[in-house]
């Protein structure tokens, strides 16, 4: 059975774009006093808005600002690293996701893998063998499902789970640390938000036993996706399971 560390624990936050939070009004400036001194220019990146470490309220408000979009597809790049022998595997394939609760994993190299959830059962489908088994929504599986499309499609929820370690904004691009408020198989998280494109771009997961699951993702694309592409094709032989 696949846990947290596992192919399923990449799909957490493609989506940053889903706060409900009011922005942050800005502070009016403070009256300047009367001096022969020359005042500074301010630097072209403070002028455009440019980097500076955010606190919880304004990454929240940055975040209300991205556009919401009820579909997501995203090209990945996943990368484990760490254990005894330091062995570092990568895997390439798409991501898919569609609001309220659809999910679709696709591992394509080395080895194509699917992992697909549509709305009532999660399947680990293997299009080699033509097979794939079903488990419970309600079982180990379905709990760990649920928890990647809550924060897939709902940031709050992430707050929620973790808290704020670091955010720093420098121009489109947010860099977020964060870390578990309790303890788990994650003991760190690192992404990155693309403001222009409404999409985490990178996913860094440090785990227990010192592992690290790094995602790269890329080419967002935010058109409808039908509902079919989270059935399985006809033909699969299904088995289900605990």
């Amino acid at each position: 059975m696949y846990m947290l560390s596992s192919l399923f624990i990449g799909p957490w936050l493609l989506s940053g774009a889903l706060v409900t939070a009011a922005p942050v009004p800005p502070k009016p400036p403070a009256p300047v006093a009367s001096s022969s001194k020359k005042v500074p220019a301010a630097s072209p990146s403070d002028a455009a808005g440019g980097a500076k470490d955010l606190t919880e309220d304004e990454l929240r408000a940055a975040q209300a600002k991205m556009k919401d979009y009820d579909s997501l597809v995203v090209d990945f790049v996943q990368t484990r690293a760490g254990g005894i022998r330091g062995k570092v595997t990568k895997q390439t394939g798409k991501a898919i996701f569609t609001k309220p609760n659809y999910f679709k994993w696709m591992i394509e190299t080395p080895k194509k893998q699917y992992m697909i959830f549509d709305g009532k059962s999660y399947y680990d489908y293997s299009p080699e063998s033509n097979s794939a088994a079903r488990y419970s929504p309600t079982g180990p599986q379905g709990y760990q499902l649920r928890q990647i499309i809550d924060l897939v499609l709902n940031f709050d929820a992430l707050l929620k789970k973790y808290d704020l370690v670091k955010a720093h904004k420098d121009g489109d691009q947010i860099s977020i640390q964060l870390k578990p408020k309790s303890e788990g198989e994650i003991t760190a998280v690192e992404l990155r938000l693309d403001g222009k494109e409404s999409f985490v771009s990178m996913l860094k997961l440090t785990l227990r036993d010192k592992k690290t699951l790094s995602h790269e993702f890329k080419n967002p694309n935010h058109k409808p996706v039908p509902e079919q592409t989270f059935t399985l094709p006809a033909g699969v032989k299904v088995s289900d399971t605990n």
